[in-house]
């Protein structure tokens, strides 16, 4: 039993940290964080900073609930018109179904998870860090496989993304848009380097405290 609950818990620990780090890129800081860098570009059609962040958290809320499209219907832009175009408003819908998809798995392969490893801590504490320790090392030769392929070719693989989990030219939209002026690629390419940044720390983390330091620890024990 312990051999497939550790096939599991490594196999699985890619897209366990990958949907933990989604979700924590939909809270609000890192729009904050974002609109509010230095050199992240202006809005070439007027919106301000503070109008940028406001509609932003409202996209973001909107993601993580189980609101209709009618949901922004009730925000209008300064000038009356409404917040998103029918188009938007279809496109945010097929994003909240993927997101919330993805939640769900989250929560549902974060209890297994949970589980496994609290099989392993009562079955056997040292085949837990070995398991735990190689699933954190695995996952950064992944992460920076799949890193160092998106970043040599970035616009193919996010054209290839929203292929994959969008129909046909729906994602496309016209840089005076709303969902443009809001989030314009340098949102996306920064999101994702702060979220590969965060997996790759969390991964590393988890490698030294399985791995590294409790091996260095019995070292110093048997030494003294």
């Amino acid at each position: 039993m312990k051999i497939p609950v550790r096939i599991f818990l490594i196999a699985s620990f890619p897209l366990l940290v990958l949907l933990a780090w989604v979700r924590i890129m939909l809270l609000p800081a890192f729009v904050e964080l974002e609109y509010r860098r230095p050199g992240f570009p202006p809005d070439p059609f007027g919106f301000t900073m503070e109008e940028r962040i406001r509609w932003a958290n409202v996209s973001r809320e909107y993601l993580l609930t189980d609101a209709g499209g009618d949901f922004f219907s009730q925000y209008h832009l300064a000038d009356g018109a409404p917040l998103y175009n029918e188009r938007e408003v279809k496109h945010m819908a097929d994003v909240q179904v993927l997101v919330r998809e993805g939640m769900r798995i989250l929560f549902v392969l974060g209890i297994l998870y949970l589980a496994g490893c609290a099989f392993l801590f009562w079955k056997d504490r040292s085949a837990l860090r070995r398991t735990l320790g190689t699933a954190g090392l695995a996952t950064i030769a992944l992460w920076i496989l799949i890193l160092t392929t998106v970043a040599l070719a970035w616009d193919r693989m996010f054209v290839l993304f929203h292929r994959v989990f969008f129909a046909g030219e729906t994602w496309l939209f016209p840089y005076s848009d709303t969902l443009i002026r809001l989030f314009p690629e340098t949102f996306w390419q920064d999101g994702f380097a702060a979220a590969v940044i965060g997996m790759l720390t969390t991964c590393l983390l988890v490698w030294l405290s399985a791995s590294v330091i409790p091996g260095w620890m019995e070292k110093r024990r048997r030494a003294g």
